[in-house]
């Protein structure tokens, strides 16, 4: 018998972490590229992700020391996250996952057509 993890009983993971790998850092970064207006607590990006709670403290303490999240408000004693759009490095995450994201809607709009 073998024991899947989160990461693999959930297939559902966007364009951007197919081409860039399915792990728990692409995964968080894929989740706030994909909702980079918004920002969130810690343990709803895991619920959303569906990635240990755990985990994704961790990888995300990893990020902010990296600062590609900056601390927006509190709720309820819930330190909220967004994405850090000043940061070089993530100005050129957002442009590639915005061609990604062309590409994908071209290949659609081209099985549609056929």
């Amino acid at each position: 018998m073998t024991v899947k993890t989160n990461i693999e009983k959930e297939a559902n993971y966007g364009n951007f972490c197919e081409l860039f790998g399915v792990n728990p850092r692409n995964i968080i970064l894929e989740f706030f590229l994909e909702m980079r207006d918004l920002d969130f607590a810690i343990s709803d990006v895991a619920e959303e992700t569906g990635l240990n709670r755990a985990t994704t403290y961790n990888t995300i303490e990893e990020l902010i020391e990296k600062k590609y999240f900056v601390p927006t408000r509190k709720i309820a004693g819930a330190q909220l996250y967004k994405l850090n759009k000043e940061k070089s490095e993530v100005k050129l995450l957002i442009k590639i996952f915005n061609l990604v994201l062309d590409k994908t809607l071209e290949k659609s709009a081209k099985k549609v057509v056929n």
